[in-house]
Formats: C-alpha cells, structure tokens, sequence
C-alpha cells in the first residue's frame, strides 16, 4: 500500500483508537450508573477527593499515553452524578495566573510529566492530549518556585509525533 495513503487516514485511524478508548465512559450513565459500576468499567481511581456535599471525585488517567482524564464526580449516596474529560480547552481556559498547585490540581487531574527550570525560577507542570482529536501536544502550566502560583500555561506539541512542527519519525 503506498505510504501517502496511510498517512492519509492517519488521523482517521487515530481518532478510532479514541472513540474505542472513550467507550468505557460511554457506558456510565449519570443518574443511573451506581460507584460499583464506575469500579467495574474504570478499576481503581488514581486520585480520589471529597468535594462539597459528600460528594466525591473520582479521576481516572486513560488513553494513550495519557491523553485522556476522566473525572467521575459521585453523590454522597454513591450514584454518578457526572463524568467529564478533563484535557479539554474549557478546563485548560479556567486556569488563571495566581492559581495555587491545588488548584490547578483540582482543575485537571494528575500532571503526567514535571520539570524544573531554575534559572527561570519555574516548575512546569505538563499533559498529554489530543488536539483536534489526531495530534497529541502537551499543555503545559508554568509555576513560579518560590510562591507555587500558577503564572502562565502554554503549548507544545510532542516531539515523539511525527509533526510538520519537526517531530521524528
């Protein structure tokens, strides 16, 4: 088969994969899904936090590679109230600068990758995801070391894709 037709459907092939991934979401339903239904589609949440009202927030780091969070938010009775994904431009839209490490914590999930970068006083917090539902770059939210605040979140498209950004093959 000639190479340029399977780069063609590259992305067509990719975001397959997603939905495929996607569909353990799909099958919980809030106001009808129960905890022992997330437990059984999803396994044990990596992170776990009580929210207002006994509510509860269960995050679960999917995809691959890590290009996907869900969070599946519980009543204080254990029924689904919501599952969202969390590497979304609406979530990435809410950080502002000033916002602590719990903060942005609580906004998207476990970072995947941390660096330092002392000589500009910053630790950098970064995520898989899928723009545009085929090409996978990381968010990135930028903190000043001293004070732990949020100053300012960028992108970056990751290196290891095959890009027109000079990605390798």
């Amino acid at each position: 088969m000639n190479i340029a037709v399977l780069l063609k459907f590259r992305g067509l092939w990719l975001s397959c994969i997603s939905l495929l991934l996607g569909a353990c979401a799909a099958q919980i339903v809030p106001g009808a899904s129960t905890e022992s239904d997330v437990l059984a589609s999803f396994g044990k949440p990596v992170d776990a936090r009580q929210i207002e009202g006994g509510k509860r927030e269960l995050d679960y780091p999917r995809g691959p590679r890590g290009r996907e969070t869900w969070r599946v938010t519980l009543s204080a009775e254990g029924s689904v109230v919501s599952v969202a994904q969390l590497l979304e431009e609406a979530n990435f839209a809410r950080l502002k600068p000033g916002m602590s490490k719990d903060e942005v914590d609580h906004e998207m999930g476990r970072h995947f990758f941390v660096a330092d970068f002392p000589g500009n006083r910053e630790e950098v917090w970064s995520w898989r995801y899928a723009e545009f539902g085929n090409r996978t770059m990381y968010f990135n939210t930028h903190f000043d070391s001293g004070s732990g605040r949020l100053k300012f979140t960028s992108r970056s498209p990751d290196p290891t894709e095959n890009t027109s950004w000079g990605g390798r093959r």
